[in-house]
């Protein structure tokens, strides 16, 4: 016999088909010496030949014994399968001979051996056996009638009995069919249905919008990166409660599955992190169960903003050449006028206001400029240390008096990739502020600035700390927006412009109230592969 399948890839339902075929084959030869012990008193099975029976009855049970213990070993399955067939069709057929032939019975249990090698083969080649079986059904009585062991014939009987085995092969190897093309087709749903779901997964961690997955105890089931990202990237979050990653999502989480018609509102996870706006949607019917969304507000305020300001810059591009040319002679004119001699003192006072203002307005042309004709950041690999000690002492030998600037470096290896006049512009404003502000409150022009890496998410930061009377939370909520300024000399684009160019190089820019007074505003930079170490 040919090799119907390859053992490797048999599974492992087959062998347990196999398995549950050779524990029936194994009842069956024990019911047969049950036999060889009863009828010694009451024969019915083996009356032609007893000793014949016997030996053969011991030999079943012995190979059905053997065959069982085999299938655990999970090796050759096709010649394992065969050998049980082929023993069962020559023995069962012994077992008719000396019982007195096809009248007793015996036959038709080999039509469920036949039966289950079409089920356990699956292909044609699976009734050879009941062609086989017919063979030697039609030889036994042909043997028994010839030399008169019986002397009536029973071809009919053993026709009809060898039309059964042909029968119950062939439904059983159509069922089979039938069977295992609905198994392929089920893993073929199966594994459609897993890359189906693995792109879900694929699609979701790529989403820009933070996807939240609660089951009823507020354990959280699956989050993507953006939403890892937006609530400060925590260490772990696998079989961790929401309130333990997000405390003011969790309280909103509650108060929406108790409220019918709640409105979610705006919340930052993290002092630096950004503003989100929570969407709570429940998965079934019940509210145990949801999908929380996570849009951060700052995204959407800037693409507000950005068409504001877009509209703004085409404006102020076409009308600058207009404003400078009256503006400069105004400049010009009061330059004039303040050399001459007749002037008296109020007068040369009005005229630097008029010098005052035609400053201002300049500089507010200039940064409005800088908002409609934006470059592209140039970001190369910096070292935070070396970069700050040479923009320190250039900067404070710009300045009269020299102010009051401390270093400090959590560590001289810090690597962060950002565009250095973009980087340089950035600081020149966050120091200007700080230190006029320090003067201001404190009597001395004073800045701290700390170099470090947050412990949790990694993240390279930079602070300037000044000594200022610091910012009331109400203004602190829009000191970011652009016109908006407590100085009566600032334009109100300076922090506006910081922020803009630290996005524009994958950093935020972000106000930390202090409570020992002052204020703190912080560079978070990308992550460096460098500080992943």
């Amino acid at each position: 016999m040919t090799s119907f399948r390859n053992n490797s890839e048999v599974k492992s339902s087959s062998w347990r088909a196999l398995r549950i075929f050779s524990v029936y084959r194994l009842l069956l030869a024990t019911s047969l010496m049950a036999v060889v012990q009863v009828q010694s008193e009451m024969p019915f099975l083996g009356t032609n030949f007893p000793q014949l029976f016997n030996l053969s009855a011991m030999l079943f049970f012995t190979m059905a014994m053997l065959n069982h213990i085999a299938t655990y070993y999970h090796a050759h399955f096709t010649i394992q399968l065969q050998v049980q067939i082929l023993i069962d069709i020559v023995l069962l057929t012994v077992l008719m001979h000396a019982s007195g032939g096809i009248s007793s019975g015996l036959g038709m249990l080999i039509a469920v051996s036949t039966t289950a090698s079409s089920i356990l083969i699956g292909t044609a080649p699976a009734l050879v056996y009941s062609v086989l079986a017919s063979i030697l059904v039609f030889a036994e009585e042909g043997y028994s009638t010839i030399t008169g062991i019986r002397d009536e014939s029973s071809l009919t009987q053993v026709g009809i009995l060898s039309v059964t085995f042909l029968g119950t092969s062939l439904l059983a190897l159509y069922l089979s069919r039938r069977i295992r093309e609905s198994e392929h087709a089920a893993e073929q749903s199966s594994r459609g249905l897993a890359s189906m779901e693995k792109l879900n997964e694929e699609i979701i961690q790529y989403m820009s919008t933070g996807v939240v997955v609660i089951d009823g105890f507020q354990n959280i089931r699956l989050i993507n990166r953006a939403a890892w990202v937006h609530l400060g990237m925590p260490e772990s979050t696998q079989s961790k409660k929401l309130e333990q990653v997000a405390t003011p999502l969790a309280r909103q989480l509650n108060l929406w599955r108790r409220k019918n018609h709640y409105r979610s509102k705006p919340f930052r996870n993290t002092a630096t992190g950004p503003i989100l706006l929570p969407n709570f949607s429940p998965i079934g019917e019940s509210k145990e169960n949801a999908i929380i969304f996570l849009d951060d507000t700052s995204t959407l305020n800037q693409q507000a903003q950005n068409l504001k300001l877009a509209s703004l810059g085409r404006l102020t591009a076409s009308i600058a050449h207009e404003i400078r040319n009256p503006l400069g002679a105004l400049s010009h004119a009061a330059q004039l006028l303040k050399e001459s001699e007749e002037l008296d003192s109020a007068n040369l006072d009005l005229v630097e206001i008029v010098e005052k203002n035609a400053f201002r307005v300049n500089e507010i042309i200039e940064n409005i400029m800088q908002l409609s004709v934006r470059k592209t950041a140039q970001a190369k690999e910096i070292s935070l240390s070396d970069y700050l000690k040479k923009f320190n002492k250039e900067y404070c030998m710009a300045k009269s008096p020299k102010p009051d600037i401390h270093l400090q470096f959590q560590s001289e290896d810090i690597i962060v990739h950002f565009d250095i006049s973009q980087l340089r512009q950035i600081l020149t404003n966050l120091f200007d502020n700080g230190l006029r502000y320090s003067e201001l409150f404190f009597g001395k022009a004073y800045l701290l600035i700390m170099v470090g890496i947050e412990p949790n998410n990694r993240t390279p930061f930079l602070d300037v700390i000044d000594k200022g009377e610091g910012i009331p939370p109400k203004q602190a909520e829009k000191i970011f927006e652009p016109f908006f300024t407590t100085s009566r000399t600032g334009t109100g684009l300076g922090l506006y412009l910081s922020r803009e160019l630290c996005e524009a190089n994958r950093a935020r820019l972000d106000y930390i109230p202090l409570t020992a007074g002052g204020s703190c505003f912080r560079i978070s930079f990308a992550v460096s592969k460098q500080n992943t170490h």
